[in-house]
């Protein structure tokens, strides 16, 4: 039965002033960024060491490496290559400059989810490119020490400025539809809207909501029309919310927050229901990640360990920010109803008519907080090469655990994030390293911050040493050659 959720005193130091706090930038901005542009360009020749490429002769017409999304994810293996030593690397991104990743799209987080202390390891070690120094020459030194959370506008900004100072080679407005290996040519074709690409590894950096289609309820689309319902990964009808009653399904993090921009779009109230009987009461990842060696290691676990720390983290559920669920229930108009499943949905006199765990609700509008379909079939770029790719199911069943559709459909992943053959004969998969979220549960990278430094070194170091080995008589005979004094 549906049952109204007492709400948790909003603690003493809880603060809407600051998580709305945005920093207007300091005097002379523009010239402190230029400087440390400099010094970054600087500071990366310093440190390229060996200055000299692989001596193999690159195959002409053909990148060594196609970054397909160039979010945070993208950027990151894109510079780490270049530390590695890839000479021909480019990043194709579907969106215009700026809007990539969820950031300035359906992203309604004030601030970003993890502390400010973790940023990605954009950097690669890098004082000057860290988002403190950029930080620091925008806004001042007292802003970054004054914060808790990273504003994810603030991220948005820094990730823009971050790929125009390491000159990345990103493509905008590039679609990739799909990828195909040519076995005569040992390569992958990329289709893109542009034409035709090709390359010898590929890295897919597309993000939380790759893997899958927007999952709303069944009888969320059997019964309603399109136009009282949408999807907190979607856009947000501002013009159908004021004075309004609004009904948001789900209660995790996106839920809330997307609850929190209705209440701000003035609806005249917001119920959020969750079918669990309770909200999870801690997110066991986000404090795991603060282990030294877990992000790190969580990769090399055994199939089982792995299968039962995600059956876990599925089973608990993800509960939602501190502030943001006290930026919700500090509002009278927002009310939590827990163990309130769909059980039947109608529109009705321009209605809404609900039954919610045995609760009977009318509502103007709905939001589903249900997130997407997480299933390798529905990512259109990998339709070709689906047929060949590894899934759980093919080779684990777990022993007395109980089984799970997601985790039974995620694929397979070694140990550098790379896609795993079906059969021996399609090994060209492993050339596919898998940095997106949602059917990724089993490798332990969710597109956060926390694992990303861990994720891209594993990816670059792995390309770096196939292409090592692969050329390693053209290498060897370079190195008998070699005579004379240095």
């Amino acid at each position: 039965m549906a049952t109204l959720a007492q709400k948790l005193d909003i603690p003493d130091d809880f603060s809407m002033t600051e998580r709305l706090y945005r920093p207007s930038p300091r005097l002379g901005w523009e010239g402190r960024l230029r400087d440390l542009e400099a010094q970054i360009r600087v500071d990366v020749e310093m440190l390229r060491y060996p200055v000299d490429p692989l001596p193999y002769t690159p195959r002409e017409g053909m990148l060594e490496v196609a970054v397909i999304g160039a979010g945070q994810t993208g950027k990151a293996v894109a510079f780490g290559l270049d530390r590695f030593g890839m000479r021909s690397v480019k990043l194709f991104d579907r969106n215009p400059p700026g809007l990539q990743g969820p950031w300035r799209n359906y992203a309604r987080n004030h601030l970003l989810r993890t502390r400010k202390s973790e940023t990605g390891g954009l950097h690669w070690g890098f004082p000057n490119l860290h988002f403190q120094r950029w930080c620091d020459s925008k806004f001042g030194e007292d802003y970054f020490r004054s914060i808790k959370k990273i504003p994810r506008l603030v991220w948005a900004d820094y990730l823009d400025w971050f790929g125009e100072a390491v000159k990345l080679p990103i493509e905008y407005n590039v679609n990739v539809s799909d990828i195909v290996w040519n076995p005569g040519l040992e390569c992958f074709e990329l289709e893109t809207s542009q034409g035709v690409a090709r390359a010898q590894f590929i890295v897919l950096c597309t993000g939380i909501e790759s893997a899958g289609l927007q999952r709303f309820p069944q009888l969320v689309q059997e019964n309603l029309p399109p136009h009282v319902y949408s999807h907190t990964m979607g856009d947000l009808p501002a013009d159908r919310l004021a004075d309004r009653d609004v009904v948001v399904i789900g209660g995790g993090a996106s839920a809330f927050d997307t609850a929190n921009a209705a209440l701000d779009a003035g609806a005249r109230s917001v119920d959020l229901l969750v079918r669990r009987e309770n909200l999870p009461p801690v997110h066991r990842v986000c404090l795991a990640s603060r282990w030294h060696g877990y992000h790190r290691h969580y990769i090399e676990l055994s199939d089982e360990m792995k299968w039962a720390y995600s059956l876990a983290d599925l089973d608990l559920g993800v509960p939602p920010p501190r502030d943001t669920y006290y930026e919700a229930v500090r509002d009278d108009r927002f009310n939590i109803y827990c163990s309130a499943g769909i059980e039947s949905v109608r529109y009705e006199n321009g209605k809404i008519v609900g039954r919610y765990g045995g609760a009977d609700m009318r509502h103007d509008y709905m939001i589903c907080g249900t997130g997407s379909r997480n299933s390798l079939a529905d990512q259109s770029e990998l339709h070709s090469i689906l047929p060949f790719i590894r899934l759980w199911k093919d080779g684990y069943i777990p022993n007395g655990l109980a089984t799970h559709p997601e985790l039974e459909n995620s694929p397979y992943l070694g140990p550098a994030l790379q896609f795993t053959p079906l059969h021996d004969r399609d090994h060209f998969v492993k050339r596919i390293y898998y940095l997106c979220s949602g059917v990724a549960h089993l490798s332990g990278f969710r597109c956060n911050l926390s694992g990303l430094q861990y994720a891209a070194e594993r990816v670059c170091h792995d390309i770096s040493r196939t292409l090592f080995i692969e050329n390693e008589q053209q290498i060897k005979s370079a190195f008998d050659r070699h005579a004379g004094w240095e």
